[in-house]
């Protein structure tokens, strides 16, 4: 609904429009009434409505003057004149001013009256129709434009080569003149990508939304251009003089400052920024941009939300294998699955602390994530509700070792959960307990009378018990435990020889292991080395 104003020092005029028009039928709220044009400015002065119905002929402020102070203010208000007066020159001037009617007060009727406003809100809704329709096309070609630059932005760090003359028209291309002869880029990458995520959704929300801030903060700097890279980070591109005057790397600085605080106060996004090096020319733009990409990736272990520049040392990468810590943490996890504590805290902890003391490459550390998260899915037979190609996109969002945690955290907490909840489906609790005791005491011999005492079971009902629940007796359950384990642990990058595996699950005998293990699998134990 649209509002309206009345405007005129004769009351009587005021109460006839008032009470005699169907303002809201017509779709107008009639927002207030005013004997004064200057009181009128004072209380809608920068807002004004949609509608403004006033007189010419006014003492103070006359109608005339007052239509012109409004449209000085660009309001878009359309207006309609009452007159007293039906001399040419008033009515040439309201033409002339974009008045929409021109009404002789002796000629005024309530229907006059609603067909001025009905047609004013035909004008208001086609305005309207239009407006939506001009943002809808310039919100597009934005959008048209932003991809266009991110993909060229790809394609650039991805080529192994770059023209300089190619670089710089694109730049051009961009809003981002070459005249000045040198750039200085700066690397924007977000702390916390998936609380992010969280807040807006979706990463294409995130990437809109925050290049739509940054255009705006960026308004007035006529030498700087936002590239948007990814959801996660983008860059900004600082053409500069190279004088005595200016330091770019403290102008980069203070852009990037003021960047960060709007985003984090207005949007709740914390963002660390990398200001990179100078470049001379469009292959130096290639080289320097890949150069604060890399340097971005050592933001993972960063002790929070920093600004750094990339001449400076943000540590260097392990070059050492994480897979090779696989079985370990694999193992340690299972561990927890099957002691079913609820508190999954300081197993996250512990594992991010490892981490960050070794410092591997994000992208091998979020592989290793992955495949130990993979081995409980499929240890719980994928009963989670978890979609694994799910699961591989959330760890692959992350960007900070402590999201990592806490992502990790939730992940153990639900699995521990799913690991109690199968396990109590369809089997008494002795049962269960029984079981987990068996796995958490592979490296040993297990008899079925410390089993029993471990629960408080006479050892004979435990028997009877065991068989009738799972349809194996109990030591049969322990053997195919084993068997099962020293498999894993064979082919699952232990390092083990058949021998070091047979005395890990506590078989004195090599070959009395080999004899069961063949029993059990119908083949060798070195097959599966």
């Amino acid at each position: 609904m649209y509002k309206a104003i009345l405007v005129d020092d004769d009351v009587a005029v005021l109460e006839f429009l008032k009470k005699l028009i169907p303002w809201q039928r017509l779709g107008f709220e009639l927002a207030g009434e005013y004997t004064d044009a200057l009181d009128a400015i004072r209380a809608w002065e920068g807002r004004y409505p949609e509608l403004i119905v006033t007189d010419i002929g006014m003492p103070g402020l006359d109608g005339l003057s007052f239509i012109r102070l409004v449209q000085s203010e660009e309001a878009g208000s359309r207006f309609v004149i009452l007159s007293c007066h039906d001399e040419f020159h008033y009515a040439q001037q309201a033409v002339q001013l974009g008045v929409q009617d021109y009404l002789l007060k002796e000629t005024l009727t309530p229907g006059g009256i609603s067909d001025i406003a009905a047609r004013v809100k035909a004008r208001l809704d086609e305005d309207r129709r239009l407006k939506t329709e001009v943002d809808r096309l310039q919100s597009q070609a934005n959008r048209s434009q932003s991809a266009d630059k991110e993909k060229w932005l790809r394609d650039l760090l991805a080529s192994p080569y770059a023209d300089d003359s190619t670089v710089l028209s694109r730049l051009g291309e961009y809003g981002l003149s070459a005249e000045p002869g040198h750039f200085l880029p700066v690397l924007f990458r977000a702390h916390r990508y998936r609380d992010a995520l969280g807040r807006y959704r979706q990463e294409e929300a995130v990437k809109f939304i925050v290049e739509n801030a940054a255009e705006e903060l960026l308004g007035e700097e006529r030498d700087v251009l936002f590239l948007g890279f990814s959801g996660q980070s983008f860059f900004l591109l600082h053409a500069f003089r190279k004088d005595l005057a200016r330091n770019p790397y403290d102008e980069a600085a203070a852009v990037a400052d003021r960047l960060r605080q709007a985003f984090a106060r207005v949007l709740k996004l914390e963002y660390s920024v990398v200001i990179g090096e100078e470049a001379c020319g469009g292959a130096a733009v290639k080289r320097r941009l890949a150069e604060l990409a890399e340097a971005g990736e050592r933001l993972f272990y960063s002790d929070g939300a920093v600004v750094a520049k990339a001449a400076e040392r943000l540590g260097e990468f392990n070059r050492e294998d994480p897979f090779l810590y696989h079985f370990e943490y694999a193992e340690r996890f299972n561990r927890l699955l099957l002691e079913a504590t609820g508190d999954t805290g300081p197993a996250a902890d512990a594992f991010a602390a490892f981490l960050a003391e070794k410092r591997f490459q994000p992208s091998n550390v979020k592989q290793l994530v992955w495949k130990l998260a993979l081995d409980m899915l499929l240890k719980l037979k994928l009963g989670m509700a978890y979609d694994k190609e799910k699961v591989q996109q959330d760890i692959g969002q992350i960007t900070h070792i402590g999201e990592l945690r806490d992502w990790l955290a939730d992940f153990l907490r639900e699995a521990v959960g799913e690991a109690e909840r199968i396990a109590k489906k369809s089997k008494k609790t002795e049962i269960v307990d029984a079981q987990n005791y068996v796995r958490l005491h592979l490296g040993r011999k297990i008899t079925l009378e410390e089993a029993a005492e471990h629960l408080h079971l006479n050892p004979s009902y435990f028997s009877r018990l065991f068989k009738k629940e799972t349809g194996e007796n109990f030591i049969e359950f322990v053997n195919r435990s084993k068997m099962e384990k020293a498999k894993e642990l064979l082919g699952g990058g232990s390092g083990k020889t058949v021998e070091e595996t047979a005395i890990a699950l506590g078989y004195d005998n090599k070959s009395y292991f080999v004899k069961l293990f063949k029993q059990h699998f119908g083949s060798s134990p070195g097959r599966f080395l």
